[in-house]
């Protein structure tokens, strides 16, 4: 330990002797060491970590499956999986559901989720105050209770602590809140409250229905995944037997809690540590490039230690001490820059795109990835440099003259170089790729015009006999909406491009009924007359919907192109006709097509879904039951003449003015829904442009340092070459010549790997090859370009060398 303190002493010394030196390599070290941490902080947090709930390793989550599509479960369905099964010691159901507060100050629509009673016991939670559910409670019959989640307790109660029995307002419904979950209770995106799901067991009675129902369960001790999952296979295919209408071709999909929280973005995540990685190694790189270059003006003061009996060994572990020592100190600065960058990407990012990131944060498993990776950092910038130092010709080096250059420094430093351009060109091509991907992406036609257009959710809720009221009620709303200054149209639907809207099964007339299992689906809209032409959903053939398709009209439809080619490939589908709901029992009543317009892009827009083609009806033709289930979620469409955000305030007067209880939630511009569908691409590709523009910035500056010393060390050589009659131009020749073969080499190296390993992103890429020739030859033509800047500058230095100065050198 003594003779370690005194090499960490002695490092220091060198360090304050060479300020310039440590901070330059501190620096870049930070650079590299932060931007490791910051991201290992978000895959701690997001892959790593556990979920934050008992045992979560035996937590599955199930749904139904037919064979062309997942979707939800049928609330029976849950109930015999839950009263069949002998796997799961619990299995519990949960749908999102908002509800109307109101009559506890100011009217708000609050995010919430229907549980079943076990729901909170099935993850290993319990309430922070109060209780949990009852099996009394979670049924048509049981009292109406409520269970708030912390954040909304404290944002709308100040956390008081007598909010157990109270009673709230939720949707013309009271409920009493019997609970409080604790700040850390977190499952998928966050709710303010929790109800009893059992309550709309009525509404959710119908076996063939999917209503956004999904099931967890907790596996007994002892019982695998595999084994669970042909327990449910079994129930299923008995359930099949029992009902063949609605179960015949149905099946079970099971997977853990994990893997369905993360799957979506842990390819993008690991890539991009991967790609941070890169961004140290050419930190380290250029650090070893400047260690070298330090070692050979101390070639001199290493002789000397050798010669009064310093061992290789001990040489070597004084300057890896050093090395060590830059990197900790590194290490140290860019634990503060990843504690910044951490907390810019948990406020840049969507917390629904990326699952617990609002978790990641500098925690201990953090602290101790970036100690080691900065030891280790030491280590391999450092080890090259201190055997290169050590393995001293002690006569050369004590001679007054020498200028402490040998061929293995030269070749161990161009290699380094030619490293660090290879890793760059990788992750320069990587970020060109998501670049080019990310452009196609903004260039899809998404089928409407989202310029100007304001959007906004309301939900109102319809006594039993009074349905109709919903629309006197829309009538009176798109009125006074439409009287405000600055608005152009207006429309209401059940639903919008990118925010949602209802799947719909149904059969063409005169036509055979489709196998069991596999109905024609479509997006269903249900809107008032002016929507198309607000949303500039252009008109095809036929007509757009009008004020006189009312309930005494005929019934009509309008389909678009996707539907009309897909159902109608060679007939003319205007006057054919529709009938929802498919063949059976269900069967609604027929609508006349009378219709064709553009297809839009409903869920994203990178391609085909499961159910593509849509269909529009008249708002005004809905039955009762169907009003009364649109008019709780109904979306509000206008366009306007100036900024859409500038008429956000003068909308919500009217809609207070039309309903003083109503409140207005999700109000976003279209442009705004149609960013956040490729928001988790612009994280993706936001974060590797960053590290290939800092690697491009490293490499740039390690091919001008090599370049620069080599010039420093040829100096005399250059002199006697001007001596003996060089002209300017043949010496730009030889300093260009060595920089542009080594960062020639570097781009040769890089294509390679770039070939191999860009092929793991193809997963984050829309319509662009992995192996695009475009982006690999601009990105290689940028490259070059940049380190021909960077060798100009010593070539020019070198060109205006005084050969008589030269001759004199040392």
């Amino acid at each position: 330990m003594g003779t370690f303190f005194q090499d960490l002493r002695y490092a220091v010394r060198m360090m304050l002797k060479s300020p310039g030196f440590t901070v330059v390599a501190v620096f870049v070290l930070a650079l590299g060491i932060g931007a490791n941490s910051a991201l290992f902080s978000v895959v701690n947090a997001v892959l790593l970590r556990p979920l934050p709930y008992s045992d979560p390793d035996r937590l599955m989550i199930m749904w139904e499956k037919s064979a062309t599509q997942d979707t939800s479960v049928s609330y029976p369905n849950f109930v015999d999986w839950r009263d069949q099964n002998q796997v799961f010691e619990q299995v519990a159901a949960f749908r999102r559901e908002s509800f109307n507060l109101v009559g506890a100050g100011e009217a708000e629509r609050l995010s919430g989720r229907m549980i079943s009673a076990s729901f909170f016991s099935t993850l290993g939670a319990k309430p922070l105050l109060g209780r949990d559910f009852i099996a009394e409670e979670d049924r048509a019959s049981g009292n109406r209770v409520v269970i708030l989640n912390y954040g909304f307790w404290q944002r709308r109660f100040g956390g008081a602590q007598d909010i157990i029995g109270r009673q709230l307002s939720l949707s013309n419904q009271s409920y009493t809140v019997v609970g409080v979950m604790p700040s850390d209770f977190r499952f998928g995106v966050e709710s303010d409250i929790f109800v009893p799901i059992g309550l709309a067991e009525e509404r959710f009675k119908e076996r063939g229905a999917h209503p956004g129902i999904y099931v967890i369960g907790r596996l007994k001790p002892g019982i695998t995944q595999e084994q669970g999952r042909a327990e449910m296979d079994t129930i299923q295919a008995r359930l099949g037997q029992q009902y063949p209408d609605t179960n015949a071709e149905r099946r079970i999909h099971l997977e853990s809690l994990y893997e369905n929280t993360v799957e979506e973005v842990r390819p993008a995540l690991w890539i991009l540590l991967g790609a941070v990685g890169f961004v140290l190694l050419i930190a380290c790189a250029n650090v070893a490039n400047l260690l070298l270059a330090r070692s050979a003006a101390r070639q001199k003061e290493i002789a000397i230690r050798t010669a009064l009996g310093a061992s290789r060994w001990r040489i070597v572990r004084q300057l890896l001490t050093e090395s060590v020592l830059l990197s900790v100190l590194g290490g140290g600065l860019g634990l503060l820059l990843a504690v910044w960058g951490t907390d810019l990407l948990t406020k840049v990012v969507p917390a629904d795109r990326v699952p617990r990131l609002d978790t990641a944060g500098i925690d201990f498993k953090v602290l101790g990835f970036t100690m080691l990776v900065a030891i280790l950092t030491g280590v391999v910038f450092g080890l090259a440099p201190a055997l290169q130092a050590s393995k001293t010709d002690l006569n050369e080096s004590l001679k007054e003259g020498d200028r402490g250059s040998t061929g293995n420094r030269h070749r161990v430093r161009s290699v380094l170089v030619v490293s660090e351009v290879a890793l760059a060109l990788v992750l320069l091509i990587g970020a060109g790729l998501l670049v080019k991907s990310f452009w196609r992406l903004q260039t899809v036609e998404t089928g409407f015009d989202s310029s100007n257009l304001l959007t906004m959710q309301l939900s109102y809720t319809a006594e039993k006999g009074q349905e109709r009221k919903a629309t006197d009620f829309f009538q009176q709303l798109e009125a006074q909406i439409q009287s405000v200054p600055g608005v152009e149209s207006v429309a209401l639907s059940s639903g919008l491009p990118f925010a949602g809207a209802a799947e719909q099964s149904f059969s063409i007339e005169g036509r055979p009924e489709e196998k069991a299992g596999r109905p024609l689906m479509a997006v269903q809209y249900m809107t008032t007359p002016e929507y198309l032409q607000t949303m500039g959903i252009e008109l095809k053939r036929g007509r757009f919907l009008s004020e006189q398709d009312r309930r005494d009209a005929p019934l009509v439809a309008v389909i678009d192109e996707s539907l009309a080619q897909k159902y109608f490939p060679n007939e003319d589908p205007l006057g054919k006709r529709l009938t929802l709901g498919g063949h059976g029992p269900h069967q609604m009543p027929a609508y006349e097509i009378v219709g064709i317009v553009e297809h839009v892009k409903h869920y994203g827009l990178e391609g085909e879904t499961p159910v593509d083609p849509q269909f529009y009806f008249a708002l005004n033709q809905a039955s009762d039951e169907l009003l009364s289930i649109i008019a709780r979620r109904i979306s509000v469409v206008v366009r306007t003449k100036t900024d859409p955000l500038s008429l956000v305030g003068s909308v919500r007067q009217q809609v207070a003015a039309a309903d003083p209880n109503q409140p207005v939630y999700n109000v976003r511009t279209m442009e705004q829904l149609v960013t956040e569908t490729i928001s988790t691409r612009r994280f993706s590709m936001f974060l590797l442009i960053t590290f290939a523009l800092v690697a491009l910035l490293l490499a740039a500056v390690g091919i001008y340092g090599v370049i620069s010393y080599s010039v420093t060390q040829r100096t005399h050589e250059i002199g006697i070459r001007m001596a003996l009659g060089a002209q300017t131009g043949d010496i730009l020749k030889l300093v260009l010549g060595h920089g542009m073969l080594l960062t020639l080499i570097g781009i040769g190296a890089g294509l390679i790997a770039a070939l191999v390993l860009t092929r793991v992103m193809s997963s984050l890429l829309f319509n662009v090859s992995a192996t695009d020739p475009l982006t690999y030859v601009s990105i290689a033509l940028l490259l070059g370009g940049v380190a021909f800047l960077a060798i100009i500058i010593p070539a020019r230095r070198a060109m205006r060398v005084d050969p008589m100065e030269a001759l004199r050198y040392e």
